[in-house]
């Protein structure tokens, strides 16, 4: 089989960036994936509350210059913590956008659909506060992965009449194609749409829409209860759908834990799409779930060729662009940057706190002292 195209990378556990790039490298080879999209996600939500890691950015491009020329990076919105108009908010969002673009990022990573974010920052997807952001992607044909939404089954355990609907989320993102249909819009984790393939149908009608396969792997377990529907939506629509695995650089210094670690998201989707094996899916250890074995002419397509249709060659990075963000942010964290009171539900006490803010600083020491080498 061909090299890997992996279109959902994360990055983060703390790590110092040298040694995400040294274990990204390792974790990549033995993947026998060649070419990878870093996905930034600055915005998250806490207590109701929008945080906000402004680094997040910063270390995405870097990646894909550590990586280059086979890697390409997704910039994220970061959303003011203060109050300003709708219009006000329009102009922030489309000068991040252009911003981003002329940096030489190669998309948008949108988390604004995940519900805990969706609920803090109370703006629909579609509202239009987004409108000229969209158009802007739209017309100069930058990808956007958007994640809307989360599964199904464990919805009503996990949330409340504070948070908006799946099906709210759903059709905002609708509401977002019918203003912009020719926007590029990917939809991660399938969409969380593998319990109605009519509404997955239906997001296919627009003509530059792709779904994402990364794990949760309730989906794949949800398509499999019916799935000579699904294997015709994969024969249908098998130049748009395309890898990821929510991958990260796992921490090493176990060398059994973190092959462990680093091998469950990937080797499950492989196992599922290549092989017609019965297996017992890792997360829900009394869960088994049979392999569909698609034909390899698909598997390549959804593998590789689709992302390197719909992304093209990285785009240029603006280098100057990189080293004054990451001086910008070495000069003004002490003051400016804040952190989560908690982390994983664990509150995080002032020493923690303490340890942060070197590490963050030691991070863009060394951009800057990479980029001018």
């Amino acid at each position: 089989m061909e090299k890997i195209f992996d279109a959902h990378v994360h990055y983060s556990f703390g790590l110092p960036i040298e040694e995400m790039v040294r274990i990204f490298r390792k974790e990549f080879e033995d993947l026998n994936t060649e070419k990878m999209v870093f996905v930034s996600v600055p915005t998250h939500a806490q207590d109701y509350q929008i945080t906000f890691d402004s680094a997040h950015n910063v270390k995405g491009l870097f990646l894909k210059k550590a990586f280059s020329p086979n890697a390409y990076a997704y910039a994220g919105l970061e959303h003011p913590d203060y109050e300003i108009s709708d219009a006000e908010r329009s102009a922030l969002y489309l000068k991040q956008a252009q911003e981003y673009y002329a940096a030489g990022y190669d998309g948008m990573k949108m988390l604004e659909g995940q519900p805990d974010i969706r609920r803090a920052l109370k703006i629909a997807l579609d509202s239009p506060v987004y409108d000229a952001y969209y158009s802007f992607l739209e017309e100069k044909g930058i990808p956007v992965t958007m994640h809307i939404a989360n599964p199904e089954p464990f919805w009503e355990e996990a949330y409340d009449d504070t948070f908006a609907s799946k099906e709210q989320i759903t059709k905002e993102m609708f509401g977002i194609m019918q203003k912009h249909p020719k926007l590029k819009l990917t939809l991660a984790h399938f969409g969380f749409m593998s319990y109605d393939i009519q509404q997955a149908e239906a997001f296919m009608q627009y003509e530059n829409t792709v779904f994402d396969l990364t794990p949760g792997g309730e989906q794949l377990i949800e398509m499999r209860k019916s799935w000579p529907q699904w294997q015709a939506f994969f024969e249908k629509y098998q130049n748009r759908i395309i890898y990821g695995t929510d991958q990260y650089a796992f921490p090493d210094d176990d060398a059994t834990t973190w092959k462990i670690s680093y091998h469950r998201r990937p080797d499950f989707v492989q196992r599922f799409l290549e092989t017609d094996d019965e297996f017992v899916y890792a997360a829900k250890t009394d869960t088994t779930i049979k392999g569909v074995k698609l034909d390899k002419s698909i598997l390549n397509r959804i593998y590789r060729e689709n992302l390197i249709a719909l992304l093209g060659e990285p785009r240029k990075i603006d280098e100057e662009y990189l080293k004054r963000k990451a001086e910008e942010l070495l000069k003004n964290l002490p003051e400016n940057e804040t952190f989560p009171e908690k982390d994983d539900g664990y509150k995080i006490v002032p020493s923690e706190r303490e340890k942060r803010l070197k590490k963050y600083q030691e991070n863009m020491r060394y951009i800057i002292k990479y980029l001018n080498d």
